[in-house]
């Protein structure tokens, strides 16, 4: 019997398990950020990665962020999907290399041609690529207006006006100003090892939201739309999702060493931010943490988007039940997250129905930033075990080293974005790493039924972004959002899966597109992706 709300497992019998595919894939994208020696703040951070059909052949591809290190600057890959496990690099043809020091990467079609498109964050200008649809794509960045030039990380895409056409928010970290004392080697301390300074000291960057005004040009709105701080944070990773579900996508932004922000879409063009009252802005005891991915999905079922953010080491992950109204209670301990998440410095999150038993587990991507902690007996390492935490009816147990996380070995990672690469209906993973290889991990679950939504948008945008579903099958109902933008910096699947136990068939899958139409399917079959178009 298939259950729902805050009942049992749907069976005991699932069991995840990965498996490192990387050699046989031909994947040898390896990533350079800053010095070895890790001596400034810039050489920390790592680079993003995304998923993405950037060909339309119903296969995921990959795309690759790269940094620099002393001039060197290696360039980013693309990675097309020849469909048997395999990926050839296509990056000259392409022509998305962008030689400059990556950060992040989002992935969505901002001009509605059918072509999905990116955009690439970096320390100095940003890029945007359009789609040509030819397998190539067109450095847009100069007319579209979107090449701010600064410390930026996280960018996401989202309807926020509800126009069918997909606006930018782009996240910067901060203003780095390299004549400071602070940003002159290592000048600071960390468990009494001399280390760099922390980003106490800089400026916090300036966050931009671009209106897209329909002409392959956006406009600088932060302003108007009330989403510019007085006094900027340090911000990561932003993720947009409609947490109080009234149809218009709120905007979240997770940042480091201060209080995260949540941005209210107020329905007229306008965003309060409302962090604090809602309870996502600090800890569960008060304290500002250094929030850098995020993940935001309903963990536990109850019709409500959850969010997940990583952070620091001697700290925790942190989880925030949606308790509805815009209130959110940290959740972290109760429900599993908290404790065995300490000793890790965490960046990537993900949650994702690795088994389909229905119910979103947790993924975490963990690595230093202080090569030096090698050096001394400080409870922790530079290179770090990924983590993977099984949810069972909401509550979280991790079994990293059961599902075959330990035999990757410790990385430097940063990145994790998930998504089927050969749609049978296991989430993959993708894991970036600051100054090392990818890695690509093969589902290898004892896993139930699935189905994947591929949504296109008609009157909303093309991509569907924003669009939320629901799927019931028996008394276990669903939600997911789409969403250009998550993890650490990075980009999940575009479409939408959903674990389903047990069932044969779904009861009902009813698709709310951004353009507020609705679509009601009954007695959809399982085991297939599924194409739907809004009528």
């Amino acid at each position: 019997m298939i259950v729902g709300g805050h009942g049992p497992p749907l069976q005991e019998s699932y069991e995840i398990r990965f498996e490192d595919i990387t050699s046989s894939s031909r994947i040898q994208f390896k990533n350079v950020f800053g010095s070895v020696e890790k001596t400034r703040i810039t050489d920390v951070n790592g680079s993003g990665a995304a998923f993405l059909d950037f060909d339309r052949d119903g296969l995921l591809d990959i795309y690759a962020v790269n940094g620099s290190r002393n001039g060197e600057e290696p360039g980013n890959v693309l990675y097309r999907n020849e469909g048997n496990g395999r990926f050839t690099d296509v990056t000259a043809k392409a022509g998305v290399a962008d030689r400059r020091w990556g950060l992040g990467a989002a992935a969505a079609d901002y001009d509605n041609d059918g072509f999905v498109d990116l955009y690439v964050t970096n320390y100095g200008r940003n890029t945007l690529y359009r789609n040509t649809g030819n397998g190539a794509f067109t450095d847009v960045t100069e007319r579209s207006g979107t090449g701010r030039n600064g410390y930026s990380a996280g960018a996401a895409f989202g309807d926020y006006n509800r126009d069918g056409r997909l606006d930018l928010f782009v996240a910067s970290y901060l203003e780095y100003d390299a004549s400071l004392p602070i940003a002159r080697g290592l000048s600071c301390s960390y468990k009494g090892i001399p280390v760099f300074c922390g980003p106490a000291g800089f400026k916090g960057g300036r966050n931009i939201l671009y209106r897209n005004n329909g002409d392959g040009t956006f406009s600088d709105v932060t302003s108007e739309t009330g989403v510019e701080a007085q006094e900027p944070h340090y911000s990561f990773t932003a993720v947009f999702d409609d947490f109080n579900a009234d149809g218009w996508i709120d905007l979240f932004v997770a940042n480091d060493s201060t209080a995260n922000y949540l941005y209210q879409n107020l329905g007229n063009g306008k965003f309060k931010e409302i962090g604090l009252q809602s309870g996502v802005a600090l800890s569960e005891d008060g304290r500002a943490q250094a929030g850098m991915g995020v993940a935001v999905r309903d963990y536990n079922n109850d019709g409500r988007t959850d969010i997940l953010v990583t952070n620091f080491s001697d700290d925790y992950n942190t989880l925030y039940r949606n308790d509805g109204g815009m209130n959110f209670t940290d959740v972290s301990f109760a429900a599993g997250i908290a404790q065995p998440s300490f000793p890790m410095l965490a960046w990537g999150a993900l949650l994702e129905d690795f088994d389909n038993d229905g119910w979103s587990d947790a993924f975490i991507a963990n690595g230093h930033i202080y090569p030096q902690v090698d050096s001394r007996p400080v409870n922790t390492t530079y290179k770090q075990w990924l983590q993977l935490y099984k949810n069972s009816a909401g509550r979280f147990q991790e079994i990293g080293d059961a599902a075959g996380l330990r035999r990757v070995g410790q990385l430097s990672a940063r990145a994790a974005i998930a998504g089927d690469i050969n749609n049978d209906g296991g989430v993959d993973v993708l894991v970036s790493q600051i100054d090392g290889p990818a890695v690509l991990l093969s589902n290898r679950s004892r896993r139930g039924a699935w189905i994947i939504l591929d949504l296109e948008g008609a009157q909303s945008n093309r991509s569907a972004v924003g669009a939320r579903v629901r799927v019931t099958t028996g008394q276990l109902t669903q939600w997911r959002t789409v969403q250009a933008g998550a993890s650490y910096i990075s980009q999940n699947d575009l479409r939408l899966h959903f674990g389903l136990g047990q069932a044969t068939e779904i009861d009902e899958l009813e698709v709310l597109w951004p353009s507020t139409k609705r679509t009601v399917m009954t007695k959809v079959k399982t085991n297939q992706v599924l194409k739907v178009r809004e009528e």
